[in-house]
């Protein structure tokens, strides 16, 4: 049997989510959004099968059996994807074929690794991560779940990315800085050379604080 497949998003990176699925052979047979404006519409040939209430009901599980959810916000894809599993549905995994993964590593449920993508041995990713083009993570590496990382990002080694943070298209991250802070947002093209405190902001090069939540004892 092949297993029918949507996917939650219909916006310029679930159509480019659906391109390469395709390619792997996975049978897209729709999309999920809540935007009604797109109600009954094909995108790029793809229909939009309805909103993301339509999963809840029997005739739709009947129909479909994998959730992707490549949607950006890390909130809002760890809620639908957690959502889905608990409907009963599966959230599989997206890793693009030229995509090398090292050894000795272990990736979560619902990662998304998009091509040209470097993950190095003893790296150890929670559920729901996204990894965008080009990008290289460490050995030793943990990064927690919901991060995002995008285009052509590097990642040293022997640090911690904890949960919720987002790194901007072709940042550095140092090796051995210690943690990239839960919450915290990185900049495109920043370089990181010190440890991120949680829900900051980080921007330029070398990396300065923009804007922070963070309660720092002195």
């Amino acid at each position: 049997m092949n297993d029918k497949s949507i996917i939650i998003g219909a916006g310029t990176y679930g159509q480019t989510y659906a391109a390469y699925l395709i390619e792997a052979g996975i049978d897209v047979v729709g999309y999920i959004d809540d935007d009604l404006n797109l109600k009954n519409k094909k995108i790029g040939g793809i229909p939009i099968l309805g909103t993301f209430e339509s999963l809840m009901t029997e005739s739709f599980k009947q129909r479909v059996q994998n959730v992707y959810c490549p949607i950006g916000d890390n909130s809002v894809r760890e809620k639908y994807l957690k959502k889905s599993k608990e409907l009963g549905y599966e959230t599989p995994s997206f890793i693009h074929k030229s995509v090398e993964i090292g050894p000795n590593t272990h990736l979560g449920m619902a990662n998304y690794i998009l091509p040209a993508s470097v993950v190095m041995p003893h790296t150890i990713t929670g559920n729901y991560v996204m990894v965008s083009m080009g990008s290289t993570i460490g050995h030793h590496v943990i990064i927690e779940k919901s991060v995002f990382i995008s285009s052509g990002v590097r990642v040293g080694a022997n640090l911690i990315i904890r949960e919720n943070a987002y790194i901007g298209i072709g940042a550095t991250i140092m090796s051995g800085i210690g943690e990239l802070g839960k919450n915290s947002l990185i900049g495109a093209g920043s370089v990181i050379i010190r440890k991120v405190e949680p829900m900051t902001t980080m921007v330029g090069n070398p990396g300065r604080v923009l804007y922070s939540k963070a309660k720092i004892s002195i």
